[in-house]
């Protein structure tokens, strides 16, 4: 799967001119991605087969073919059953982030697997009943995270400041779920708002 490394170097030899579009992308979804929500789903979908892809097939001379057609497979097959795909979105989310903060702690092992598919079903479970709150959650996250990426490829190419993240990151776990975290919960908040004065049913 791509890490955070991977993402970092891939902003960093974009230079700084894909961080515009990912900023006006992030900014988009974190106050309207509540009317977009199941083209979001369809997208995230679309990412996740794709990196799944990428990671089966390994590095080749095709690999980017068999991650395209992956991406777009699971991210058509997710079109139809929308309402129980962003369920298992939120599952998804939510199982990774567990697993994530319990791997900075020192789990590993059957214990994090363990941890992690406890954390999807229950995860897939709340969302499940909690659709309409679960869809502002998402759809906020997946703005919150571009919008990241974007500042992230102008610090990158700034060596102090990007120096100073980095080492604040590598010295404490909570720095970069804190960073996505905050403009999620703004978001959520914000779409929260706007749904109930419009009076909208997701």
């Amino acid at each position: 799967m791509i890490s955070l490394d991977d993402w970092l170097l891939y902003l960093k030899q974009s230079q700084s001119a894909v961080g515009f579009p990912l900023v006006i992308g992030g900014l988009g979804l974190m106050l309207f991605g509540w009317r977009m929500w199941k083209v979001c789903v369809m997208l995230s979908y679309a990412l996740l087969g794709a990196a799944l892809g990428a990671r089966i097939v390994g590095p080749c001379d095709n690999q980017w073919l068999y991650a395209l057609a992956a991406g777009a497979g699971l991210g058509l097959a997710s079109y139809w059953p929308v309402n129980y795909a962003v369920s298992g979105l939120g599952g998804l989310i939510g199982a990774a982030m567990v697993t994530h903060s319990l791997a900075n702690l020192g789990v590993s092992g059957t214990a994090l697997l363990a941890s992690g598919g406890a954390a999807f079903i229950g995860c897939t479970a709340f969302a499940f009943l909690n659709r309409q709150h679960v869809v502002i959650v998402v759809t906020a996250f997946l703005g919150a995270a571009l919008l990241v990426s974007g500042l992230a490829a102008w610090v990158v190419n700034l060596p102090g400041l990007y120096g100073t993240v980095r080492a604040m990151a590598a010295g404490s776990a909570i720095v970069i779920p804190f960073i996505v975290v905050v403009p999620t919960v703004m978001s959520s908040f914000y779409q929260l708002a706007e749904v109930r004065r419009l009076h909208v049913d997701l």
